[in-house]
């Protein structure tokens, strides 16, 4: 599924803003085959999911108890991470996709931290607390769990991906984000409810643009699965009790409009803040 890698490459890839790293030398993926991967992954976190669903006793109210917890995200995650953990291996990539040397400049830092306050202001405390520490605790390793496979998927081996085809800086932040939040989609096949998942695809393009600036103005892919993780903790936590719901969830989307729009009125700064770290 992968292409040999050019012996002795060691140049800038077409459309990159910084040479690639000595350390990629292993086999190297064209889009098509990481979408083929992208596909690979859903099928094994939904299947198992759908699997883990049809047990007897399987809560199929949401995310409201530990159970339900471990079968639809825990395990699930579990399989897709171990899969992507393979590719990366494989791909002999663990120090290309983990840093990145040439960073945006350091007013792009600010998106990062709106994240974390953004966080701080929605999470559902009284909600939480409510469900008791245990069910807390299997949230936020559920919610890192999916930060750290789909960050290492997406940003990770996808921004990589993007880079060696020839795209410029921004459409590889652009279409690695449209694949993310189209994968998302697959959460209308498991569900049903076909008008959320399209609605969850637009979100998840969003945010999967604002974790690639995270990933870019950090310069690591730990940041952005930190970034994610935190994120969904946040916004999940919002909805674990449905007799009492709560409408924060709608200012951690407001704060993500806020900094997409942002980042579209300062995107000539950022090209220039890229073409002044070209070697």
């Amino acid at each position: 599924m992968v292409t040999a890698s050019t012996p002795g490459h060691a140049g800038a890839a077409p459309g990159s803003d910084r040479p690639e790293d000595a350390g990629s030398r292993g086999p190297r993926l064209q889009v098509w085959q990481f979408l083929v991967l992208v596909v690979g992954y859903l099928v094994l976190v939904q299947g198992a999911v759908l699997l883990l669903a049809a047990e007897p006793g399987a809560d199929a109210h949401g995310l409201t108890s530990t159970d339900a917890i471990l079968r639809q995200v825990v395990v699930p995650v579990g399989i897709g991470a171990a899969f992507v953990l393979g590719i990366v291996t494989y791909l002999r990539a663990w120090q290309t996709v983990f840093v990145e040397p040439r960073r945006l400049r350091a007013w792009v830092l600010a998106i990062p931290v709106v994240l974390l306050v953004t966080g701080l202001v929605v999470t559902d405390y009284s909600g939480l607390a409510g469900k008791g520490l245990t069910f807390t605790g299997a949230l936020l390793v559920a919610t890192l769990m999916v930060g750290f496979s789909e960050e290492l998927l997406f940003r990770g081996v996808g921004v990589q991906v993007f880079r060696r085809s020839g795209c410029s800086e921004f459409r590889v932040g652009l279409w690695t984000s449209v694949v993310f939040g189209v994968a998302h989609g697959s959460n209308g096949l498991v569900t049903g409810e076909y008008g959320n998942a399209l609605l969850q695809v637009v979100l998840t393009t969003g945010t999967g643009f604002v974790f690639y600036l995270v990933f870019r103005s950090t310069g690591a892919l730990t940041a952005a699965m930190l970034a994610h993780g935190w994120w969904d903790f946040s916004v999940l936590s919002t909805q674990v009790d449905p007799a009492r719901p709560t409408s924060m969830e709608f200012v951690a989307f407001g704060a993500l409009v806020v900094i997409l729009l942002a980042v579209l009125v300062l995107r000539r700064r950022v090209g220039r803040d890229q073409a002044s770290t070209k070697p």
